[in-house]
């Protein structure tokens, strides 16, 4: 099966694309995620790819996503890189985690909260 192209198409299309990536796991579309994710893609679509990279848990996001993180100061894509960042186990994160637990906007919280008990039961990488 030939790769999907996630440069094509219209936001629709990508973000069907990004969704159907994220529910398969395949770590082949990390590097397209990772250039949309840096891309002028839209906001919506690059919080689906943030989930899509915590879904696939490949390695390669974690410096990405945690440069990303440190960057964000608010909005729901904050609380999508908590979760994806706790599936990647990406204990750099913790000090930052730690201070979401007590966030104004709830989807954060309860990210930043369940991303430090994820990293709990996981080996420091």
């Amino acid at each position: 099966m030939a790769l999907k192209l996630l440069h094509k198409g219209d936001e629709a299309q990508r973000l069907g694309a990004i969704i159907d990536i994220s529910r398969s796991g395949d770590v082949r579309y990390v590097p397209q995620l990772l250039v949309r994710l840096e891309s002028d893609e839209t906001h919506e679509n690059k919080r689906h790819i943030i989930r899509a990279l915590g879904n696939i848990r490949d390695s390669r996001a974690d410096s990405p996503l945690l440069k990303l993180f440190s960057q964000s100061s608010g909005g729901n894509i904050l609380g999508d890189l908590a979760r994806s960042l706790g599936q990647l186990g990406v204990h750099d994160a913790i000090p930052r985690l730690k201070e979401l637990e007590s966030h104004s906007n709830e989807w954060v919280r309860q990210n930043a909260t369940w991303a430090l008990k994820q990293m709990r039961s996981q080996p420091t990488k």
